[in-house]
């Protein structure tokens, strides 16, 4: 079991932590294949298990819907549907989230959201989770983080961005944060490593210990 100092931190007004929605602050990768599937089904394409979701989807979502077959002018289309099936479904927060965004908020840190989710998506999922109220900003559909993460770096000398994928590492190092990855089933700590992940996590509130 991690041990974590409930101790409000005091010297975090010059941090600034980012981070990612989907499969980071909340667990939703069956929710995502549903709603993928749904898309797919519709169109008469063929709808992904459980291994071959896991393989194959990676965002943007324009991206993959090419790689599985879509016309280019079908993904604004297919994209709207799959972020309303996504808000129709209630998913489940990481471990130690709660605790993790409540203790970082009230030790002044700047905090935010940078995610491909779409807003609707992210709102739906705050008011089902109970998610506290603690972001200083929220940036949703994000379809270029490394220029979202550049825009934001200024706000703080100190920086960090979790996320669950290679891409969201990779961006958060180059636009200059110190990128903490998030290890599940499908993200495993030595890829994460490879892709430039300075710490690896499983539970959000290990998280404070890191940027303390």
């Amino acid at each position: 079991m991690v041990r974590i100092d409930r101790r409000p931190v005091v010297t975090l007004g010059e941090t600034m932590v980012l981070f990612d929605w989907n499969g980071t602050v909340v667990l939703d990768a069956d929710r995502a294949r549903a709603a993928l599937n749904v898309v797919l089904a519709r169109r008469g394409l063929p709808t992904l298990g459980e291994a071959e979701f896991s393989l194959r989807f990676r965002l943007p979502l324009a991206q993959l819907f090419g790689r599985l077959g879509l016309p280019e002018a079908d993904h604004a289309a297919a994209e709207e549907e799959w972020n309303t099936e996504l808000a129709a479904t209630q998913t489940r927060l990481r471990e130690g989230a709660a605790e993790c965004l409540t203790t970082l908020a009230r030790a002044g840190a700047w905090l935010g959201v940078v995610s491909a989710a779409s807003a609707a998506a992210v709102r739906f999922d705050q008011r089902a989770l109970a998610v506290p109220a603690v972001w200083n900003c929220v940036d949703a559909s994000v379809g270029d983080k490394l220029e979202l993460l550049l825009r934001h770096r200024p706000q703080r000398p100190i920086a960090f961005y979790v996320g669950d994928s290679a891409d969201d590492l990779r961006c958060a190092s180059a636009a200059g944060y110190t990128a903490v990855g998030v290890a599940d089933a499908d993200s495993s700590p030595g890829a994460l490593r490879a892709a430039g992940a300075a710490h690896v996590i499983e539970r959000l509130d290990e998280l404070l210990a890191i940027v303390a």
